[in-house]
């Protein structure tokens, strides 16, 4: 008898040893047992990283455990997943929740690199003595801030130190305002945070297009022109260009971005390059040219009696080379030129028709692209071109995009779209999410189309007419208000704060 026992036994153990151990080795190797058909499947991984990185997850309404999910680098995973839907969804206390379905495959990992989840109440920061702010402009240090308000019938400017926390400099511009919104236009620095150059319409008389509201006839017939001011930030001086120059027609500057105190400016269809300590000192570059734009090194240009894209170096003096061949518009007048480099170029035209030319990975092609647009900007990376109109938000791919979800160059994404006008659209430092304003409230949305497009608030201001500017360097969200307590200039901290070294919390905000 105790020998059937021990055979019994013995053999039970060799019947749960062929079956628990090809179970563990097909574990081990990534497949898990589906009871819904019988069989052992091979599973799928879902990874992702977020901001901020400690979240809350779950797949189908149910919370994983810490043990479920494995952490490799910044990113988390969960594995053994057998194939199919899933809601996958993450939290925290005090942010918006993100959630997206996602399709599950065999030895597959569906990849989300560029989760971001909002505050639902971010910590707002004024800086003191701003009041009155209505337009603003970073500096290319990123440590000083142009501040532009009103002040009874002039203009001020005002410098800010983002450092210190305080205004630097005053400046006053006489019976003007800022005219960059009607320009499409922005208050300029200069490379080296040594000037600023500010598009005005200025208050005149016929009689002398110069002359102060405060000096003229009281009878006579006010007027109005657009110029530009130039703010020596050294010398405190203070001039009108279109005085120094002796030029009425001046528009488009912009600040040579390699030779100190050098502009480029438009004056009716000729290009010049002018030095603003010399008015003597001036070059005509090109005739006939519609729009142009800068690069580090190169000047670009748009010759309109051929509608050609030419090429020289920002001094002028080295000849020119020619891009394009044709252009794909019948008449279409260019006002302005958007350059990533040689290959990447993006037209705007008079009647707000885009066009891209892009000799791609796959082919070469210009072609028109969208109607109605108020302005576009290439990624970093150029990679994708944002655009958009006064109701829809647009990305446009130049080269392939090969991290998931992968999308083709020469595809085109519709983003958003409201009923209410868009204003303040501008790239997200990922350049996988894109800053927009409607109305009073700032959001975030990302360009991942799966499923659906999460679409998250930021803030929201007093009223509908504030100005924002993200920074992606000081990952801060700069914008105006006019509420009592926060009139001014205001900022939040977006994204969260990476821990380093466990010395920050991953959701405290910083000031």
């Amino acid at each position: 008898m105790n020998k059937l026992k021990r055979r019994i036994f013995f053999w039970t153990l060799v019947l749960v040893f062929l079956i628990i151990a090809p179970t563990i080795v097909l574990h081990t190797r990534g497949y898990r047992f589906d009871w819904s058909r019988g069989v052992f499947v091979y599973s799928g991984t879902i990874t992702f990283k977020t901001n901020p990185e400690n979240v809350d997850v779950s797949l189908n309404g149910v919370r994983a455990e810490a043990q479920q999910l494995g952490k490799i680098n910044n990113s988390l995973n969960l594995s053994g997943l057998l194939p199919g839907d899933y809601d996958f969804a993450l939290s925290a206390p005090g942010f918006h929740s993100w959630d997206k379905k996602t399709d599950v495959h065999s030895g597959v990992s569906n990849e989300f690199w560029n989760i971001i989840l909002t505050r639902t109440d971010y910590k707002r920061n004024n800086y003191s003595g701003t009041q009155g702010t209505d337009r603003f402009f970073i500096s290319p240090k990123n440590d000083l801030i142009a501040l532009s308000s009103k002040d009874n019938s002039n203009l001020s400017i005002k410098t800010f130190n983002i450092t210190d926390k305080a205004i630097e400099k005053n400046y006053s511009i006489p019976d003007a305002v800022f005219s960059g919104e009607k320009l499409n236009e922005n208050i300029e620095w200069s490379p080296e945070n040594d000037y600023l150059s500010v598009p005005v319409e200025k208050t005149a008389t016929p009689n002398n297009p110069t002359e102060s509201t405060a000096s003229a006839p009281a009878d006579a017939q006010k007027t109005t022109e657009d110029h530009y001011y130039i703010i020596d930030l050294a010398t405190d001086n203070t001039f009108n260009l279109n005085e120094f120059l002796g030029k009425n027609d001046i528009r488009d500057v912009r600040w040579d971005p390699k030779t100190k105190g050098y502009l480029f400016f438009l004056e009716g269809s000729d290009l010049f390059r002018s030095n603003v300590a010399d008015a003597s000192d001036i070059k005509l570059i090109a005739s006939d040219v519609s729009a142009f734009d800068l690069s580090r090194a190169d000047l670009y240009y748009v010759q309109s009696t051929n509608d050609l894209v030419f090429k020289s170096n920002l001094a002028g003096d080295a000849g020119k080379t020619q891009l394009t061949n044709s252009f794909p518009a019948d008449g279409a007048k260019m006002s302005k030129l958007i350059i990533y480099d040689d290959d990447r170029i993006s037209f705007l035209s008079e009647n707000k028709d885009l066009y891209i030319y892009n000799r791609g990975e796959h082919d070469t092609y210009f072609r028109k692209l969208s109607s109605g647009v108020l302005e576009s900007h290439f990624s970093d990376d150029g990679k994708k071109l944002l655009y958009w109109t006064d109701n829809e938000i647009s990305v446009y791919y130049v080269r392939d995009w090969l991290v998931q979800p992968i999308r083709q160059e020469n595809s085109l994404e519709n983003i958003t779209r409201y009923s209410e006008p868009l204003r303040n659209v501008q790239w997200y430092k990922d350049y996988e999410h894109v800053i927009f304003t409607v109305g009073k409230y700032t959001k975030v949305i990302e360009l991942d189309p799966r499923d659906h497009r999460n679409c998250l608030d930021l803030i929201d201001t007093a009223d509908s007419s504030s100005f924002m500017i993200y920074d992606n360097l000081l990952e801060r969200l700069f914008y105006t208000d006019t509420q009592e307590n926060t009139s001014g200039l205001n900022y939040i901290v977006f994204p969260e704060p990476i821990p380093f070294l466990g010395l920050l919390g991953g959701t405290n905000q910083q000031q």
